[in-house]
């Protein structure tokens, strides 16, 4: 089990990165103070999936302090990201580079309340206003994901299940209030820690794709929840507990023709996530 997420202190200069000031010295100790540090090769565990191109990558970093005690992080690490990704940097969370997007997006999610990844370290380089490599490294959250567990629980877990409804629905709710919108809202991306109380055991990961849209914020939402329903299975999760997890979502005792009306959207458009999954996987 990862460690507990610490309080956020304050963002300093550290060279040529930003730095939570308290891990300066653990990253000084491992000589990842330095955007170069954070690019050394063969550093920490290379993580890699389906779709992730060559310009990306993703490492696991198991640090030890002087005092033998152990933090768990992830890099993320960028060189020469495609030109194609320049509008959306651009236009996210008033970024320069494709790491300053998730740095910038986990503030906004600690600033709002919303649980998730802690950032701590962060830099970019360029060339004549091009993004030549970028980094950002965030404190791994405890527990695993809801996946993972719902691979594993079975029938006699439901009491475990009915817990979750309403944190999630206070968490997917916390966010979409502050009008941030997921975009891979699968329970890949929601760590649940059991050994927490109960409003502090979900969190949120890989925040790369969120956005805060001027526009058709509705349709966004939209898009989150059938994610979400397409991704939590049947028969652990009854049509009973998501029409219970929807009105504390909504804070709504009854649903009225609004709230039905958007059932109908999210089985719309979960039936269309699904079709599009099969099509991929076949």
């Amino acid at each position: 089990m990862s460690q507990r997420p610490e309080s956020w202190g304050p963002i300093v200069p550290c060279n040529d990165i930003h730095i939570q000031q308290k891990f300066i010295p653990l990253f000084r100790r491992h000589c990842l103070d330095s955007l170069d540090g954070l690019f050394q090769p063969q550093i920490g565990e290379i993580l890699s999936k389906p779709g992730l191109g060559g310009w990306r990558e993703r490492i696991r970093l198991s640090l030890a302090d002087e005092s033998g005690r152990s933090y768990t992080f992830y890099l993320k690490r960028f060189s020469h990201p495609p030109r194609s990704l320049s509008r959306h940097v651009g236009n996210a969370a008033q970024a320069r580079s494709v790491a300053e997007v998730e740095w910038n997006r986990l503030r906004e999610f600690h600033d709002g309340g919303v649980p998730a990844s802690v950032p701590v370290a962060f830099g970019h380089e360029f060339e004549d206003e091009k993004e030549i490599r970028s980094a950002v490294v965030m404190l791994a959250v405890p527990g695993e994901s809801l996946e993972s567990w719902m691979k594993r629980w079975n029938p006699q877990n439901r009491q475990a299940i009915r817990s979750l409804i309403q944190p999630l629905a206070d968490l997917i709710g916390r966010m979409h209030r502050l009008r941030l919108i997921h975009r891979d809202l699968y329970l890949c991306h929601i760590f649940f820690d059991p050994g927490a109380a109960s409003g502090d055991s979900l969190h949120l990961i890989d925040l790369q794709r969120v956005i805060r849209p001027r526009w058709l914020l509705h349709r966004w939402i939209v898009k989150d929840l059938a994610a979400l329903n397409f991704s939590t299975p049947f028969p652990f999760v009854t049509t009973k507990d998501r029409i219970r997890w929807l009105k504390l979502y909504l804070d709504v005792r009854r649903l009225g023709r609004k709230e039905k009306r958007l059932i109908r959207q999210i089985m719309r458009k979960t039936k269309k996530i699904a079709a599009h999954d099969a099509k991929r996987r076949k």
